[in-house]
């Protein structure tokens, strides 16, 4: 029988650590993550364990079931999974992100549809957001097509997302800024043909799959703007939008794949010397090195949540933040992720050969920390985004 959105299991009331409960699947993340590996996609095992913690409504307004939790526990939500292995973690905050655009941004039906059509577990979403594919404007809706990629955590997810560009009579829509609408759209799994061609360096567990959408007729209530997107249901987290929201989930990666590589370090080293050398825990340029990193992954740490805490104490207080204040959370997003790649080739080089042979908790970290890297999302042009806006700004 299924059950209305106010008794998803997911609830509030149910699971009231979140970061304790996320913490605590660490050793089955663990131990699963080479077979994750193996299998390009993480496990049932680890799934069903994000079920059963209440996890997969991290990020889902209260009224569709979910814990609409702070975004400061969320980035630390995110920091723990990705510390215990960074596919889970990479896999896990597309899904979160994913259904806080679905739950929070969609219209009221199609909210209601997608959140209670599970018997006893929340939705999972995933998909590509970047508008690569094409909508076009129909009297009900939008006629939706296109080839996508690096759909991660999609192979375990029942809704999937395209980023498109609106047309009408073959002529781009233009939206409210002058340029092609952007709009993404969420469908059924089944409505989607996935085409596997997931064979990469690092994340080799996150199953980001190739998949397309064609010719997929979607309700207008499915859908919502990309960079104009509005809450239609929860509290001040939506209001980071669709930018703050992503950047949650890749600093929170970037924290903790690094801070699981320099935990392995210290293990390594304890007792490792090379022939005819002072042992790599004795040696000064060790020490000093790793004294530095620490303290560059944790002052970059103190960055992510003070900046992020200010736009949400902005939020929670009504105050719509300025440009400055969003433009930061993506510059904080790639500093961030050039800090933590930094730490995870300092712990790799260190480490030596210990990191180079598989099975490797290292070498999966610093596999995984440059696929990170390798994402849009924190390219270096944030940076000089954030020097035209802080320019503009006067900050």
């Amino acid at each position: 029988m299924r059950r209305s959105v106010a008794a998803t299991v997911t609830t509030t009331a149910r699971v009231t650590d979140l970061v304790g409960s996320a913490r605590a699947l660490a050793p089955l993340i663990e131990a699963e993550a080479d077979a994750a590996e193996l299998a390009g996609t993480l496990t049932e095992p680890v799934v069903d364990a994000l079920h059963d913690a209440g996890l997969f409504g991290l990020m889902v307004p209260e009224v569709l079931g979910g814990h609409e939790a702070s975004i400061l526990m969320c980035i630390e939500i995110f920091e723990e999974l990705a510390r215990a292995d960074g596919s889970t973690g990479w896999s896990y905050m597309a899904n979160a992100t994913a259904a806080s655009f679905a739950g929070s941004f969609t219209g009221n039906g199609a909210a209601q549809e997608m959140f209670a059509a599970a018997s006893d577990r929340m939705p999972v979403f995933a998909g590509m957001f970047g508008p690569v594919g094409s909508a076009e404007l129909v009297d009900d809706g939008y006629v939706v097509n296109g080839r996508y990629g690096f759909a991660s955590g999609s192979s375990y997810a029942s809704w999937i997302s395209g980023g498109t560009l609106v047309v009408r009579d073959g002529a781009f829509v233009e939206g409210a800024d002058g340029l092609p609408e952007m709009r993404v759209a969420f469908v059924p799994r089944d409505h989607v043909e996935f085409l596997g061609n997931w064979d990469v360096l690092g994340l080799q567990g996150t199953g980001s799959y190739d998949y397309a959408i064609t010719d997929e007729h979607v309700d207008a209530e499915f859908t919502f703007p990309l960079l104009e997107a509005v809450a239609h249901r929860g509290g001040p987290l939506y209001g980071f939008s669709v930018l703050g929201i992503t950047s949650s989930g890749h600093s929170g990666f970037a924290l903790g794949v690094a801070k699981r590589a320099l935990e392995e370090l210290v293990q390594i080293v304890a007792g490792k010397s090379r022939m005819g050398a002072t042992p790599v825990s004795d040696q000064q340029l060790f020490q000093h090195d790793l004294g530095y990193h620490d303290a560059a992954l944790r002052s970059v740490r103190a960055l992510v949540f003070d900046e992020f805490g200010r736009v949400e104490a902005d939020l929670v207080a009504g105050r719509e933040p300025g440009p400055a204040a969003r433009q930061r959370l993506r510059q904080t997003t790639t500093y961030a992720t050039r800090v933590a790649a930094d730490v995870v080739r300092f712990a790799y080089t260190w480490a030596g050969s210990a990191a180079l042979r598989n099975p490797s908790v290292l070498g999966r970290c610093f596999r995984d920390m440059h696929a990170g890297t390798q994402h849009v999302f924190v390219d270096n042009n944030t940076f000089v985004d954030a020097g035209v806006t802080l320019l503009a700004d006067g900050s």
